[in-house]
């Protein structure tokens, strides 16, 4: 029998399946049963697509470790908020050092402001994230939380701006833009977050699961 783990732990009406499939049934049954998601499948340290029939045919032998991980829509929510905040400090960075490009116009800045323009996308769908995993509604909840969210489309509308004068060959104005704008948006958006996450219940999450 298979060695399986859901989110850390040993599961032992799930030791005797034999296949990929009968096990991906029984786990979404399961996450089911806890209002979550079955969000990954790890077989001795490789990944398995689960939306991929091709894997639901793999068995899975007696020397096998499986690792699941059963979500709900609070411990992602709080999962994406964490890596938000991990990337809002690194973008401060960031765009401190596509400002100097900017500054000095004979520097190569289109490279860094591309990458910067990736990760800011990225940090702003994982800062709005959980307030659609709950599925709540961004213009009825608490004024708090509100402003957190505004301080994301003020971080969106900066950036643009940032960028449209970068390409139209005003990067003084572009540097000031992002470190006078979005630097201080970033800034406040990071202090009102731990607030946003009590708002919406997050801070403290559980991860146990109803088996049977």
């Amino acid at each position: 029998m298979a060695d399986v783990r859901v989110n850390g732990k040993r599961v032992p009406p799930l030791q005797s399946i034999d296949n990929i499939s009968n096990l991906i049934s029984k786990l979404e049954s399961i996450a089911v049963k806890n209002n979550s998601a079955l969000t990954s499948i790890i077989v001795n340290n490789s990944a398995i697509d689960i939306d991929n029939p091709e894997y639901h045919r793999l068995k899975l032998e007696t020397e096998d470790t499986v690792e699941v991980k059963i979500d709900s829509p609070e411990q992602l929510s709080y999962e994406s908020l964490q890596v938000a905040l991990d990337m809002a400090g690194l973008l401060i960075f960031d765009l401190k050092v596509v400002a100097v490009r900017l500054w000095e116009a004979g520097k190569n800045y289109e490279k860094s402001l591309e990458t910067l323009l990736n990760d800011c996308n990225l940090f702003l769908s994982l800062g709005a994230r959980p307030i659609y995993l709950l599925n709540k509604d961004p213009h009825n909840i608490e004024e708090e939380a509100k402003d957190c969210l505004k301080e994301l489309d003020l971080i969106a509308n900066h950036v643009e701006d940032a960028t449209l004068l970068a390409v139209h060959d005003s990067p003084k104005e572009a540097c000031y833009v992002l470190v006078g704008m979005v630097k201080p948006a970033l800034e406040r958006w990071i202090g009102l977050s731990a607030k946003f996450a009590q708002i919406l219940d997050i801070n403290t999450v559980s991860n146990n699961l109803i088996i049977s």
